[in-house]
C-alpha cells in the first residue's frame, strides 16, 4: 500500500504540465503573430506588450506613408523657383532623410539638382548645410535658418499656411538670405485613423511625436484622432527618448512605434519598441516587435495577441497547479480510510498525461485569435470570452473525471466477471487454508483481516504476489499464475 501510494505521488508530482504551460503558449502566440505580419523577438517582448497602457507614435513613416513629395515651391520675391529647387536638391543629394530624398526626386523630374557640392554637413533635427557651385546654401527647418542669422519673416505666413494643410515647409536660404520654401506633403495612411481608434477604444493613451512644426503635427493629429494635448512637435531625436523616459517616470508602461534612425534611441528606451518593417534597419534592430508591411493597425493586434497569450499562460498554470493540489493528496491515500479509494500508478500516469494534453490543447486555442489587419481586434475581454474560457477549463475537468470514472468502472466490471476467491484471517489462521486456481486464468482475491494484527497473503515461490491487510480491512488483488 505504501509503495503504491509512493509511486502514485511521484507520478502525479511530475511537473510536466507546469513546464509546458508557458513555452507552448508563447510558441503558438508568436507563430500566430508571424502569420499576421507581427514578428516578436521573444517571450519577454510578448509579455511586455500585454502590459502597455501608453503608445507613442512617430509621424513620418508610421502614421504617414513615409514617401513625402514636393507639392509646391514658394520662392521669395525676386528668386526663380527653379533656382530654389536646383540648389536645394543639389545639397540634399548627400542627405539620407526622407524629406531630402523627396526634394531630389522632384528636382530630377525637371533635370535639376546636379550642382557641385562642397562642405556638406547634416545638422541633426535641423537640416543640411554646404555650398553649391561656391554658393552657401541652407535647407531645413526655420530654426536652422534662424541659428545662422537668416531673416525668415518674409515667408512666415506662407510657411504657416503649408503647415496648416498638414504639410512640412522646408526652408531654403541662398548666400545668407531666405530664398524660398518647399512644401512637402507626406499623405496619412488610410489605416492610421482606425489604428488610433482601436488603441484609444481599449483605454490606451496615444501620443504623436514628430520633429515637424507644431501646426503640421496638429493637422495630422486631427486626421488620425489624436488630441492636440497629446501631440509633441519640433523635437530632436534625444527629445523623443526624453519624452518616453518622462512618461515612464509617471508610472506608465510605454510602447514606442517608429521607423527611422532618429527613433532608435526612443525604441530602445521604451518598455516595448515596435518598428515599422519598411523603416530603417537600425530601428528594427532596436525594437522588440517588427510589423511587416507597415500597417499601424498591427500595433493594436500585437497588444491583443499578447494579452490573449498571457491569459492562456495563466490558465495553463492554474490548471497545472490545481491538478497537483487535488490529485497529490488522493495519491497519498487521503480518501482511502473513508472510501477505500487509492489512486493506482496506472491511473496516476493517465492523469499526468491528461494534464499535459489539456495544457497543450488550451495553448492551441490561440490559433483561433485572428490578429490580421482589418479584422475586429478585442483588446478587452468581454463576458462571452470569460464564459468561453471557463467553459473550456470546466470541460477539461469533466473529461478528466469522466475518464477516471470510466477506467474505474471498467476495472470493477472486469473484476466482476473473473473467478473470485475469498480468504479471511481469523485467530491467526487463514480460512480456507487452500484453493485450486487454474494456471493462466486471471483470478480476483478478496482478503479480509478480522484479526487485531496486520496480515499478508502471498503465494510461495511467486514473487511480487502479495496483499497486506490491516485489522478490519478488506483488500482486493487481481492476479494470474503463469504455471501450475
Amino acid at each position: 500500500l505504501a509503495l503504491t501510494a509512493f509511486i502514485g505521488v511521484v507520478i502525479i508530482a511530475c511537473p510536466c504540465a507546469m513546464g509546458l504551460a508557458t513555452p507552448t503558449a508563447i510558441m503558438v502566440g508568436t507563430g500566430r503573430g508571424a502569420e499576421a505580419g507581427i514578428l516578436v523577438r521573444g517571450g519577454e517582448a510578448l509579455e511586455a506588450a500585454g502590459r502597455i497602457d501608453t503608445v507613442v507614435m512617430d509621424k513620418t513613416g508610421t502614421l504617414t506613408l513615409g514617401r513625402p513629395v514636393v507639392t509646391r515651391i514658394v520662392p521669395a520675391p525676386g528668386v526663380e523657383p527653379a533656382r530654389v529647387l536646383d540648389l536645394a536638391a543639389s545639397l540634399e543629394t548627400g542627405s539620407e532623410h526622407p524629406l531630402g530624398e523627396a526634394v531630389v526626386r522632384r528636382a530630377r523630374e525637371d533635370e535639376l539638382g546636379f550642382g557641385r557640392v562642397e562642405g556638406f554637413g547634416a545638422v541633426v533635427g535641423r537640416g543640411v548645410t554646404g555650398s553649391v557651385d561656391d554658393t552657401p546654401v541652407l535647407v531645413g527647418s526655420r530654426r536652422l535658418l534662424e541659428e545662422h542669422g537668416v531673416d525668415v519673416d518674409t515667408l512666415a505666413e506662407q510657411a504657416e499656411a503649408i503647415a496648416a494643410d498638414g504639410g512640412t515647409a522646408a526652408w531654403v536660404a541662398i548666400d545668407g538670405r531666405v530664398a524660398g520654401l518647399l512644401a512637402i506633403t507626406d499623405p496619412v495612411k488610410a489605416e492610421s485613423a482606425e489604428a488610433v481608434r482601436e488603441l484609444r477604444g481599449a483605454g490606451l493613451e496615444v501620443w504623436l511625436l514628430t520633429g515637424d512644426a507644431r501646426t503640421t503635427a496638429e493637422a495630422v493629429g486631427r486626421q488620425v484622432g489624436i488630441p492636440a494635448d497629446r501631440v509633441v512637435a519640433e523635437v530632436l531625436p534625444a527629445d523623443k527618448e526624453a519624452l518616453v523616459a518622462r512618461l515612464q517616470g509617471e508610472g506608465r508602461r510605454v510602447a514606442m512605434v517608429g521607423d527611422g534612425i532618429n527613433d532608435a534611441p526612443a525604441l530602445a528606451r521604451a518598455d516595448l519598441g515596435v518598428a515599422i518593417g519598411t523603416g530603417a534597419d537600425v530601428a528594427i534592430e532596436a525594437s522588440d516587435i517588427t510589423l511587416v508591411g507597415g500597417d499601424p493597425r498591427l500595433v493594436a493586434s500585437s497588444i491583443a495577441l499578447s494579452r490573449a497569450t498571457l491569459r492562456v499562460i495563466r490558465q495553463n498554470l492554474f490548471w497545472a497547479f490545481a491538478y497537483n493540489v487535488v490529485l497529490i493528496p488522493i495519491a497519498m491515500g487521503v480518501l482511502y480510510p473513508a472510501f477505500g479509494i487509492l489512486l493506482s500508478p496506472a491511473l496516476a500516469a493517465a492523469a499526468m498525461a491528461l494534464s499535459s494534453v489539456s495544457v497543450v490543447a488550451n495553448s492551441l486555442r490561440l490559433r483561433s485569435v485572428d490578429v490580421r489587419p482589418g479584422r475586429p481586434v478585442q483588446l478587452r475581454r468581454g463576458p462571452l470570452g470569460v464564459v468561453r474560457d471557463a467553459g473550456f477549463l470546466v470541460g477539461i475537468a469533466v473529461i478528466g473525471l469522466a475518464t477516471a470514472g470510466g477506467v474505474l468502472a471498467a476495472d470493477r466490471a472486469i473484476d466482476a466477471n473473473l473467478p473470485r476467491i475469498e480468504a479471511v484471517a481469523h485467530d491467526v489462521r487463514f480460512e480456507p487454508d487452500a484453493w485450486t486456481i487454474t494456471a493462466g486464468d486471471w483470478t480476483v482475491l478478496e482478503f479480509r483481516n478480522d484479526d487485531p494484527l496486520v496480515h499478508d497473503w502471498m503465494v510461495d515461490g511467486v514473487p511480487n504476489l502479495e496483499v497486506i491487510a490491516r485489522p478490519g480491512q478488506t483488500e482486493t488483488l487481481r492476479f494470474v499464475l503463469d504455471r501450475p
